[in-house]
């Protein structure tokens, strides 16, 4: 990214930049995959499940570990969503809703995502192709050949969540 100057991408991509930025200057850092399970609390409607099937609601966020505090949770990459895909669209970085988030979300998460895993390099069983760099999306192999995660038309799934319980 910092090669070709394109800064863009997805979550992935923007919180393994910061990670790597964070890991420079010397902080211990990684990256956390999850997904979102909820409507945002915070009334974003760009960083929430917006219903139970939440199939394409995968998120990658990242924590630093700071002295005294432990694993303290960073999200640069939905302080850019909010830029992006909140109404009306394109918000300046001096936008209120910009503001709150980049104030809330370098430091906190907000508690409708789920984390699942941290790994990198990941051996899938069986697998006849390389690792995965990361696990955030369902992988599958289909006569030896990897299906790219990421082709709808290609590889279908559904994820589904409901809330049990509000106590």
């Amino acid at each position: 990214m910092l090669r070709t100057g394109n800064l863009g991408g997805k979550c992935a991509d923007l919180n393994a930049l910061f990670v790597g930025f964070a890991r420079a200057s010397g902080m211990p850092a990684r990256d956390v995959y999850g997904i979102r399970v909820a409507p945002s609390r915070f009334g974003y409607k760009s960083l929430g499940a917006g219903s139970e099937v939440i199939t394409k609601a995968q998120h990658c966020r990242s924590e630093v570990y700071l002295t005294g505090f432990g694993w303290v949770p960073m999200d640069p990459a939905d302080v850019r969503k909010v830029v992006l895909e909140e109404p009306p669209g394109n918000l300046a970085m001096t936008d209120p809703k910009v503001e709150a988030a980049r104030k809330t979300l370098f430091g906190a998460w907000e508690t409708n995502w789920l984390a699942y895993n941290a790994a990198h390099d990941v051996a899938l069983p069986d697998a006849n192709q390389p690792r995965v760099e990361f696990l955030m999306y369902p992988q599958a192999e289909v006569a030896g050949v990897r299906v790219d995660c990421l082709d709808a038309d290609a590889f279908k799934y559904t994820i589904t969540a409901k809330e049990l319980s509000s106590a």
